[in-house]
């Protein structure tokens, strides 16, 4: 097994990738193509979903500023923009379904689902989702440093944040509402502190993890991992009130900008210069 591994490894790591890939994007675009869709509403869809630009275009700016000032390699870049644009909507809807039918053959209680549903799936299946985005370009790329996996997440978040406004503003406008105006103000008021930072701290442990990175601890890498987690867990919860997204998108872009402190001033060895201090 471990000389197959060896062998045929590498080779059936791209193949699963690139099927992942396809089906993942097939997989979105193909509800567009459903005949029952009232064909007069598409307009109204495509407007609505060029708000999300209010963001985008802010964001793909930074990306591109962010990943000359890391110094971060076209490869990874690519290869995360690829990934991060496909995958992660795709693999947290699955991941999400699979723990519904687990919350449901245990027979969970159905007020409990009512409210906790969203909670008790979508921390756990969407945050995993855009970490096997940066473990992948980390696999692929055989191995990257801690400066990259910042990026790396930070652009699967963006690719899952894009596509999921996207979806919701499909749902809305193609839905009782016929409308999808409203929801996409309402998602990008809260872009930009959520999935992407969920995305950033994540991907960071992770990797600091794996590499066992001796300027990121391992407590401090698993504080990385755990946190977007229980974040999301809140941020989904049914507690109401504008506070929550106030508070808990504050707390993840500061908690992205103490990950970017972390990574800034490292060498693509992950080395820190001797007369920087980290904290």
């Amino acid at each position: 097994m471990k000389k197959f591994i060896s062998k045929y490894g590498r080779n059936l790591l791209v193949a699963i990738t690139l099927a992942l890939v396809f089906v993942s994007f097939r997989d979105f675009f193909i509800q567009f193509s459903e005949k029952d869709k009232d064909v007069a509403l598409f307009p109204s869809f495509l407007i609505a979903s060029s708000i999300v630009l209010l963001y985008a275009i802010p964001i793909a700016f930074l990306i591109y500023y962010l990943v000359k000032k890391l110094n971060v390699s076209c490869k990874v870049v690519m290869l995360s923009f690829i990934l991060g644009f496909t995958l992660p909507l795709y693999l947290g809807s699955l991941g999400n379904s699979l723990i519904s039918m687990f919350l449901f053959f245990i027979k969970a209680p159905q007020t409990l689902l009512d409210e906790w549903g969203a909670a008790l799936t979508a921390p756990f299946a969407e945050e995993i989702a855009k970490g096997i985005v940066v473990l992948l370009v980390y696999l692929l790329c055989k191995g990257i440093s801690l400066k990259e996996a910042f990026i790396s997440g930070m652009i699967s978040g963006f690719g899952f944040q894009v596509f999921e406004d996207w979806a919701y503003i499909f749902q809305s406008t193609f839905g009782e509402t016929n409308s999808g105006f409203t929801i996409a103000f309402e998602r990008v008021s809260n872009a930009l502190g959520s999935h992407m930072a969920f995305a950033i701290v994540f991907g960071v442990g992770l990797i600091a993890l794996i590499k066992k990175s001796s300027v990121i601890s391992r407590p401090k890498a698993l504080c990385f991992i755990i946190a977007p987690v229980i974040l999301h867990f809140i941020w989904n919860s049914p507690l109401e009130g504008d506070w929550v997204f106030l508070l808990i998108g504050s707390i993840n872009l500061n908690l992205a900008y103490y990950v970017f402190t972390n990574v800034n001033n490292l060498d693509n060895n992950d080395k820190l210069p001797r007369n920087v201090l980290v904290e």
